[in-house]
């Protein structure tokens, strides 16, 4: 019986080979967006889930108990020596500090270079965290200054694997002796360091403080591993308590909070820098996981389409099988089992695909998929459970309508003559089909409309061919004799050194002030360092007062719009010449500028204070001509290298730098674009099985009506005016559907685009071309047919 089952099987599927193509087309395409979309998934859950003690593993946080916003991942130094001895509940406290990038170089055999994940580390980071270790161990290779653990991969690059006991020159000072190997860092994980100095290297330097103060860096972050059975809530009780008895009341009521975050939440925690640079909204890996889930759907709504279009072409192999004594129960086993053959060949389709697809899918998303994750046994469940899930959803229908039929009237062939008593359920599944589709379209066309306006929205500054480069810590003369000859390049229009650029995305610093004359209150405060071109070379307004002037350290504030509204001024005139305490020290309002973007448009703009001050400068930018970008960029790298031969160069356009505060849109952009055209094309598959399934039904009336003098457009419109119906439907049930979800997706935004009404007009007409085209292809087919085959048995 099971041979019979799978011989007529493959001799349907031969028999049928256009009908079976498309089917396993569909099913293809569907599982291969829903594979594709769990390995993404996947990959994002996983992050450092391979701790054995993860679920006890927790990061610090700090920030202010009056402004959660401000809240982030850095500690005060000094943290970790209050933890241990004041904190019982806790079992190991460690320290990892990544030192800024722009600031950090190494020289391995005389050669200069840079490495994104370096970070001085406590020996204990690697008791709590299970980085496997090739060579050496924690306290050994990490407990004295000047020793550096690298991972095999920079083994193997700087040294042909031979690393132990070899150096390392850091920042031109630190001589640092390899004393441990890791292993290659995991893909998952948020702190890939594949370069750790030991902490006790840095707390040799000038910038580390010794005592618990009220000053942190953001990548200066503590973990703590809790004795078993502790809640973190316990913890979190204390530290009000612990911050007062260092840092006194007034701090713990205004200006200091620390609470634990679970390990399993920092790759989520959008809000919150890690090491690896990337974080992921749970909300976006939910909303990824649906899109999965409907393309599987609209695969399986495709095939029961199709498949009972062509119901009427098996109607008299029914009535012989059930002549011949076959029950309805083995002929839905029949049908069921070619829907499972047909999906497993998907399966291995889609399998081959994905894996031929997916390194080109990481690389255009920016993720590290490879082929590796196509092996974990978690895929093969995965694939296994939707080839079942598949195969019911999509098989038990079609099976059903096939079995049912009367032999009397499906040997005599009088089935097609009737009318189908499943045409309103396939309608049905045709409106809610393309209402999927309608909304990815119109999510699609919202999310990259807001991403055109991150891309050209006005950030209040001029960010057009400015090229930047990092400088090192040096004198201001050698700056400003850079500054000099590099005027003389005919290739370099302007010059201006900072801090950093106006809107930068690391190397922030913020300081407490307070407005003197109206309160004592201390408030919260960006502040840049800026040269007298500053303000010039981007193009930022002053509205009240005169710039910084030229020469020497100076404490005269330029501050912006917002910062007068957190001092309660108005007036920007009024605001010149008040005194504002900040740093230990006094400075004068003596210039306002308009307000603009230092932070992403994702955030409000923080008040802000710019001050003159050249020992603090460690970006410089260049206005260039950019018909003549390359030669501007070998004369900065000539002077540059001239003026600091001991230091690595590195350079980038601005507009590059910014567009990286995007980047998690722009992957959502993308996927969203794939995955809706994968949904749009699947559908109109589905469309084609309904218009066939019609075209069999109207067959005869097609044939009268041709007879009676009915034009081609006639019968055409005869077929695609129900369709247009279906479509509008399914769009007035995909419309709010899709507002919803992207009001949702844009409050994630301080600065957003409006959803407006020509979203949906575009999203409506893209599904209805795409639609009309497919069911005309079907419906002039059925109209240029010959109208005598279709009446001769008349």
């Amino acid at each position: 019986m099971l041979k019979n089952y799978f011989i007529t099987a493959f001799r349907n599927l031969a028999r049928q080979r256009s009908f079976s193509l498309i089917n396993i087309a569909g099913l293809t395409l569907g599982i291969s967006g829903a594979l594709v979309i769990f390995l993404i998934v996947r990959f994002e859950l996983s992050f450092d889930d391979f701790h054995t003690k993860s679920d006890r593993i927790y990061r610090v946080l700090s920030g202010s108990p009056k402004d959660p916003a401000l809240n982030d991942a850095g500690t005060p130094h000094g943290l970790k020596v209050i933890l241990e001895n004041d904190f019982p509940e806790i079992e190991k406290v460690a320290v990892v500090y990544k030192p800024n990038p722009e600031k950090t170089q190494i020289e391995v055999h005389e050669e200069l270079s840079r490495e994104p994940s370096i970070a001085y580390v406590s020996p204990a980071f690697y008791e709590i965290f299970d980085f496997e270790w090739i060579s050496g161990s924690p306290q050994k290779s990490l407990g004295k200054a000047g020793q550096v653990v690298i991972d095999e991969t920079l083994a193997e690059k700087y040294f042909r694997g031979d690393a132990m006991g070899k150096s390392i020159r850091l920042n031109n000072a630190q001589e640092l002796v390899v004393s441990g190997i890791l292993k290659a860092m995991p893909k998952n994980t948020d702190y890939p360091i594949r370069m750790a100095i030991s902490h006790a290297t840095f707390e040799q330097s000038e910038e580390y403080k010794e005592t618990y103060g009220g000053s942190r860096s953001s990548y200066y972050q503590t973990f703590v591993l809790l004795k078993p059975n502790v809640f973190a809530e316990v913890i979190d009780t204390r530290f009000p308590g612990m911050i007062a008895k260092y840092l006194g009341e007034d701090f713990a009521d205004n200006y200091m909070t620390h609470e634990l975050q679970p390990l399993e939440e920092v790759h989520f925690s959008s809000q919150i820098d890690n090491f690896s640079e990337r974080t992921v909204s749970k909300e976006s890996i939910n909303s990824l996981a649906l899109v999965g889930i409907f393309l599987l759907i609209t695969a399986c709504i495709n095939f029961i389409n199709l498949t009972t279009a062509q119901a009427v072409k098996r109607s008299k192999e029914v009535g012989v099988r059930k002549v011949l004594g076959s029950s309805r129960q083995q002929l839905i086993g029949q049908f069921m089992g070619e829907t499972a053959l047909l999906t497993f060949m998907a399966i291995l389709i889609s399998y081959l695909l994905a894996a031929n697809l997916l390194p080109p899918l990481g690389s255009f998303l920016n993720l590290p998929l490879d082929f590796s994750l196509m092996n974990e046994w978690v895929t093969w469940l995965f694939l296994f459970g939707i080839g079942i899930v598949v195969s019911i959803l999509a098989g038990f229908y079609p099976s059903l309508v096939l079995s049912a039929f009367r032999p009397v009237s499906s040997l005599k062939n009088t089935y097609a003559s009737r009318s189908s008593k499943g045409i309103i359920l396939r309608k049905g599944l045709i409106i809610f089909q393309f209402a999927l589709s309608q909304v990815l379209i119109i999510c699609t066309v919202v999310v990259l409309s807001q991403m055109h306006y991150f891309n050209n929205a006005s950030l209040g500054f001029d960010q057009e061919a400015v090229l930047t480069a990092d400088l090192p810590r040096s004198n201001h003369d050698k700056v400003e004799t850079l500054r000099n000859d590099m005027s003389q390049l005919s290739s370099i229009k302007d010059i201006s050194f900072s801090l950093n650029t106006p809107a930068a995305t690391i190397n922030k610093y913020w300081t407490y002030f307070m407005h003197q004359a109206s309160s004592e209150e201390r408030k919260i405060s960006e502040i840049k360092f800026i040269d007298s071109n500053f303000l010039t070379f981007y193009g930022i307004p002053l509205i009240a007062g005169h710039n910084v002037q030229p020469l020497g350290d100076s404490t005269d504030l330029v501050v912006n719009e917002t910062f007068l509204k957190e001092i309660g001024i108005t007036d920007p005139e009024k605001a010149l010449g008040e005194q504002i305490s900040f740093y230990g020290t006094e400075g004068e309002i003596i210039g306002v500028v308009q307000d603009f973007h230092s932070m992403s448009l994702k955030e409000e703009i923080p008040p802000l204070m710019m001050i003159r001050a050249p020992g603090f400068f460690q970006k410089a930018s260049f206005k260039v001509e950019m018909s003549r970008s390359q030669e501007a960029i070998a004369a900065v790298e000539q002077q540059w290298r001239s003026a600091f031969p001991d230091y690595y160069f590195s350079y980038e356009f601005l507009d590059n730098d910014l567009a990286t505060m995007y980047e998690q849109e722009r992957k959502t952009s993308k996927l969203l674009s794939i995955f809706a055209g994968i949904a749009i094309f699947i559908g109109c598959l589905g469309l084609y099985g309904l218009i066939s399934f019609m075209a069999i039904q109207k067959e005869k009336e097609v044939g009268i009506r041709k007879v009676l003098g009915g034009s081609i457009q006639h019968i055409v419109y005869l077929f695609t005016k129900d369709f247009v119906l279906l479509l509008g439907v399914a769009f007035l049930m995909a419309a709010p559907v899709a507002y919803y979800f992207m009001q949702q997706w844009l409050a994630d935004f301080t600065y957003s685009i409006s959803i407006s009404w020509w979203m949906f007009v575009i999203a409506a007409l893209v599904g209805l071309v795409i639609a009309l085209l497919t069911v005309s292809f079907k419906s002039v087919k059925a109209a240029l047919a010959n109208p005598a085959e279709a009446l001769r048995s008349e």
